[in-house]
């Protein structure tokens, strides 16, 4: 049994709050850009209108045109607020079976305006049948998206990142890569994410550095319900 004393359980509320307020964030000023360009595409559409009202002959191409680039924006928004909603809604158990490669493939749509500022492009692959692990599924999202960031951060020349889930022994395992040069320690990323080496603790996780494959390994062992390591 693992008794966790207030500081850990301190230290991790902290850092479920910053992943969270990141997220939103990032989400934020996408949802923000939508707006703007839905805006842009309005007065677009307004310009039209008063030169038909002016006598102009409509022009139904450039109105399509115009309606669809909104549509699109308003499809993507929603995808973004999907995404974030899904985030919030796996704080509704602490204790439960999750497919990590969804929940992956989650973490990596939501770092999609990180990823694209770091000039990095990030996919994410995994079974066609799931790979199911009984976990806090919140943290499981928080510790993958501080591993997500320090891969985007060390990703090679390709700029291209590859986020693969397969199933494990006791569990599933988490790559990222490839990575440039040497890759990264745990003892580096606790150093640079002073929540993740509390998190790693509470999902009774563990992190190492395939340095042959240039990968970063997380390895997401699947909890007993009783385990006081589940809850928060």
């Amino acid at each position: 049994m693992k008794i966790h004393d207030s500081q850990h359980w301190q230290d991790l509320s902290v850092e479920c709050l910053r992943f969270f307020g990141a997220m939103s964030a990032s989400v934020s000023h996408e949802i923000r850009n939508k707006l703007a360009v839905i805006n842009e595409k309005a007065g677009l559409v307004e310009d039209i209108a008063a030169a038909m009202r002016s006598g102009r002959a409509p022009d139904p191409d450039r109105l399509e045109t115009q309606a669809r680039k909104i549509v699109d924006q308003v499809q993507q928004a929603n995808r973004i607020v999907r995404a974030l909603n899904r985030l919030a809604h796996s704080t509704d158990e602490s204790d439960a079976t999750v497919d990590v490669a969804d929940l992956a493939a989650l973490v990596v749509e939501l770092y999609g305006r990180k990823a694209a500022m770091a000039q990095a492009v990030v996919r994410s692959e995994g079974p066609d049948g799931g790979v199911p692990v009984h976990t806090n599924p919140y943290l499981l999202a928080n510790a993958i998206g501080l591993c997500l960031g320090a891969a985007v951060a060390r990703v090679d020349d390709s700029r291209a990142l590859t986020v693969v889930t397969e199933n494990a022994a006791n569990g599933a395992a988490v790559r990222f890569g490839r990575l440039a040069g040497g890759g990264v320690g745990r003892s580096e990323l606790e150093g640079e994410c002073p929540g993740l080496g509390t998190l790693l603790e509470t999902l009774d996780a563990g992190l190492a550095m395939d340095a042959e494959g240039g990968e970063l390994v997380l390895e997401v062992r699947s909890l007993k319900s009783d385990d006081p390591g589940g809850h928060q």
